[in-house]
């Protein structure tokens, strides 16, 4: 593994008369084999110290960039020069050519550009559909970026935390599972996360902080017909249960006979707010339900819809001319 210079070591790079080369503030570890400078501007020059490895000490060693480019300089221990926000990937090798160690040196300057900010949800939108402990965040890649997640922290407020993350198969959005996570007791941390995404060698970090009980939203909720005048709604599978202790309320929209129903701009005279699991319908009438928390100002679910029918289309087809036989 790779190991960068001490703090004592930085501290001797000494700063230029213009003052646009950093000091040792300027440098920290993302993880292992992966180094971060912050950047300020496009004209700004950093020097960066490297170490191949404390057992190459004294030895012959090469170094190259890129894999493609040959540095000069030579030897265990190195400093690099990194213009701007063009970063690098410095491997180092023996004497005979052989591959020993790499160094990833990534730029992160104070833009906003990998991912884009959206009016209703920020950068990073994350939700779960109950208390597992489980959540899911997603993003959107900003316009003509190649971007990848690079790192994710996830802990609580103090730390200590088990939470892992992985990134999906798109990689466009990440899972993670607070294995400590309790659904019955009070939650008094946050879960702070921060993923760092790269493209080329460019990184920007987008943190956000929340409560499992603020980013719940349960899935759609089953409607089925119960008779002639009323519809029964249940709770989603993937809620948690017993519903006495995790209670839902629904909001239920009707829309009159004849009206186009459009779930998501109900009338607000029709908007009916209620925790029974029945309810009355008439003929030729649509039924829009979500469902919340009943004890968390979380978000709604997405709407169902179920239409009752009506004989119309039945005497309409009575009506229909018959094909007389020859």
């Amino acid at each position: 593994m790779m190991f960068f210079l001490f703090l004592s070591t930085l501290l001797f790079l000494r700063s230029s008369a213009d003052g646009s080369i950093k000091t040792a503030e300027s440098y920290w570890t993302l993880k292992p084999n992966v180094l971060v400078v912050n950047v300020d501007a496009s004209d700004d020059v950093n020097m960066v110290p490297l170490i191949c490895g404390e057992a190459y000490e004294g030895e012959n060693i090469t170094w190259t960039r890129n894999n493609d480019e040959n540095l000069e300089a030579q030897g265990n221990r190195i400093v690099v020069t990194v213009e701007a926000w063009k970063g690098g990937n410095f491997s180092c090798f023996s004497s005979e050519g052989s591959y020993l160690d790499h160094t990833l040196v990534l730029a992160q300057w104070p833009f906003r550009k990998i991912i884009k900010n959206t009016p209703e949800k920020g950068y990073i939108d994350c939700s779960t559909n109950n208390y597992g402990g489980s959540f899911k965040c997603k993003w959107e890649w900003g316009e003509n970026r190649n971007g990848h997640v690079v790192h994710i922290k996830a802990t609580r407020s103090h730390g200590g935390s088990n939470i892992s993350c992985s990134v999906d198969d798109r990689g466009q959005s990440i899972t993670c599972l607070d294995h400590d996570y309790c659904p019955y007791a009070e939650e008094v941390e946050r879960i702070n996360l921060t993923i760092y995404f790269r493209s080329s060698f460019v990184v920007e970090a987008y943190n956000t902080k929340f409560y499992i009980m603020d980013i719940v939203r349960p899935d759609v909720v089953p409607i089925s017909r119960i008779n002639k005048t009323s519809v029964e709604v249940t709770y989603p599978r993937s809620w948690n249960a017993p519903s006495s202790y995790f209670p839902l309320m629904f909001q239920v929209v009707r829309c009159r006979k004849r009206e186009k129903c459009d779930c998501s701009k109900p009338n607000l005279q029709e908007i009916l707010i209620t925790q029974s699991h029945q309810l009355p319908v008439t003929k030729g009438t649509c039924v829009c339900v979500r469902a919340r928390d009943e004890f968390c100002n979380s978000s709604w679910s997405d709407w169902s819809q179920y239409k009752c029918k009506t004989r119309e289309n039945r005497k309409q087809r009575n009506r229909e001319p018959k094909l007389k036989m020859q």
